[in-house]
């Protein structure tokens, strides 16, 4: 499955560089609702999920990607402005899930007593579900076991393999570098792997590939916000 990564452009051209990718700790990230899309209204059963929510906190972290390379609120939000990078991934379909959107949280009743296909289904819910305002994203995650931090940055990190193989590096519509740097970072790299800049569509509400790559004129390309 070809997957996305939207960065700044620093970021994206250290990660392929060190060709690694960096992880999302599930307490870190922006939706307030993460692992709390669940509440049960009896209170033992209310704090099991939180106390299931800690050690799951402490233990895995979280890839997070989106289906689509093109969408103006994504470069908008995670790709710096539409300055940064986008990164397109082969990940097998087997390690993936899929995002479920929800209008409000899942109330339930005595999580002790549910089935065992309740509760596979119910931490499953906890673990890839958010809020349905965030579907633009179009989100798809690989869940990860933390192992070493990387001592220079406190971070955690996931090495690019045959299970996370790079494939695009594309420019924003603001990206404001030659191709160079990006052409620097992937030496070495095995495989191929396609350099595309990115503008705006005079058209459509959407970002497209730019023909002309990056030696496009601003003035001639329709690059946004000029």
């Amino acid at each position: 499955m070809r997957l996305y990564h939207y960065l700044e452009a620093k970021w994206a051209l250290d990660d392929i560089r060190r060709r690694r990718l960096k992880l999302s700790k599930i307490d870190d990230m922006n939706d307030p609702y993460e692992w709390k899309c669940v509440r049960a209204l009896d209170e033992p059963s209310q704090w099991a999920l939180e106390k299931t929510e800690i050690e799951i906190v402490e233990i895995y972290s979280v890839q997070c990607y989106s289906r689509s390379w093109n969408n103006v609120l994504m470069w908008s939000h995670y790709g710096d402005r539409h300055k940064g990078i986008c990164l397109g991934f082969d990940i097998p379909d087997d390690l993936t899930r899929e995002v479920q959107y929800l209008e409000s949280p899942e109330l339930v009743e005595n999580v002790a007593d549910a089935s065992t296909e309740e509760k596979i289904r119910l931490i499953d819910l906890l673990m890839g579900a958010k809020y349905h305002g965030w579907s633009y994203e179009q989100e798809i995650r690989v869940n990860a076991s933390r192992t070493d931090m990387d001592e220079e940055t406190h971070q955690y990190f996931v090495d690019f393999s045959e299970r996370l193989k790079l494939r695009e590096v594309i420019a924003g519509a603001k990206f404001s570098m030659s191709k160079g740097p990006i052409e620097d970072a992937l030496k070495g790299y095995p495989g191929d792997v396609q350099i595309v800049k990115a503008k705006r569509s005079e058209t459509r509400f959407e970002i497209v590939v730019d023909e002309n790559g990056f030696n496009a004129d601003a003035a001639t390309t329709g690059l946004p916000f000029k």
